[in-house]
């Protein structure tokens, strides 16, 4: 995959964020449903990419902005006139372990926990507003 995300045979990253309860994971692996918090740690496992030289930070931002709102038809996903005010700031440096308990998504349920990583989100703005 890393291969396919810097010769540019995949074109985008997204996270699949589909958390599940503990109801519906702490069961036989057959019988666990399917999902996981994603959202959270999207951004370091792709900045992972460029630490590693797998790809460059411009190619971070394509495959989870500009190329994600292009193939949706959105006029967003990059700075420039007249593109929606959709905004992260980001901290590429900022380091972090993972830890499930402390996770927005309430089933905290992720395979990254307790990695150590870097990247964080440390403002966003949707449509130019604060949120």
């Amino acid at each position: 995959m890393r291969e396919a995300i810097a010769n540019g045979t995949i074109d985008l990253v997204s996270s699949g964020h589909d958390p599940r309860g503990p109801e519906d994971k702490r069961l036989p692996f057959a019988d666990a449903a399917e999902g996981m918090a994603g959202a959270e740690t999207l951004l370091a496992m792709v900045l992972t990419l460029v630490r590693d030289e797998v790809i460059d930070m411009p190619r971070a931002s394509a495959l989870l902005a500009a190329n994600p709102a292009r193939l949706l038809g959105v006029n967003a996903g990059e700075l420039r006139k007249g593109a929606e005010a959709d905004i992260a700031i980001v901290d590429p440096e900022k380091p972090w372990i993972v830890d499930s308990r402390r996770m927005e998504a309430q089933a905290g349920n992720t395979p990254f926990d307790g990695q150590p990583t870097q990247g964080r989100v440390m403002a966003l703005f949707k449509g130019g507003v604060k949120v």
